[in-house]
């Protein structure tokens, strides 16, 4: 074999080497680079679906609260109704209970006594003078008439005339001549917005509300 064939054989076998590490080294660069790449698209991956995650959570809770506070805001709408309706039936039965309650005050001597002081101040106080007309009941006696007059006092400035009225089976109507100051039961509850506002909160205190 000649010695100067074997040159270009040498050096094709050398460039093929050179040729060969370059494009493995070209391949590992790539597949570095891929590897690299396709880390990132997964580290993006995981973000993106961890926030999407945190994002369906949030509104997942939210959705919770809302549910939630509109539960509570029926609740207490039902709760108000039930104790409107329970208010309303309260009231229905102790109305009828404070009539009776002020007729048998006005059969105890002692509370017929400070109601009828109490009315023959508030006429004191609020009728004009002149002649009054006081409307009884007729088992109201002529001792109770002469200390009704006491409790008047001489401010008054009236002339008083007693009148039976065969209706009127407690408390006493001073009619004067422009005015008229109603202490029967139904005058004490005409009221009936503040007696009712008044039932309410017993009503309440008796319930511990």
């Amino acid at each position: 074999m000649n010695e100067t064939g074997l040159i270009p054989t040498t050096q094709s076998e050398a460039l093929l080497q050179e040729i060969e590490q370059q494009t493995q080294d070209e391949m590992r660069t790539i597949a570095d680079t891929a590897e690299r790449e396709a880390s990132a698209i997964v580290a993006q991956a995981h973000a993106t679906a961890r926030r999407q995650m945190h994002g369906a959570i949030a509104d997942l809770r939210r959705e919770a609260e809302r549910r939630m506070a509109h539960a509570r805001a029926q609740l207490e709408t039902e709760a108000r109704l039930r104790a409107q309706q329970h208010a309303v039936e309260a009231l229905r039965q102790a109305w009828p209970l404070l009539v009776e309650a002020l007729a048998e005050r006005w059969q105890d001597p002692a509370a017929r006594r400070k109601w009828t002081d109490g009315a023959a101040r508030q006429a004191r106080d609020r009728l004009t003078a002149g002649s009054w007309t006081v409307d009884h009941p007729a088992t109201w006696s002529a001792d109770e008439q002469r200390r009704f007059r006491d409790a008047l006092g001489a401010g008054a400035n009236a002339e008083i005339s007693f009148a039976i009225d065969p209706d009127l089976a407690a408390g006493l109507r001073i009619r004067a001549e422009r005015a008229t100051l109603d202490a029967t039961p139904q005058g004490l509850l005409a009221d009936r917005s503040t007696i009712t506002a008044l039932l309410l909160h017993e009503i309440d205190r008796g319930s511990g509300g």
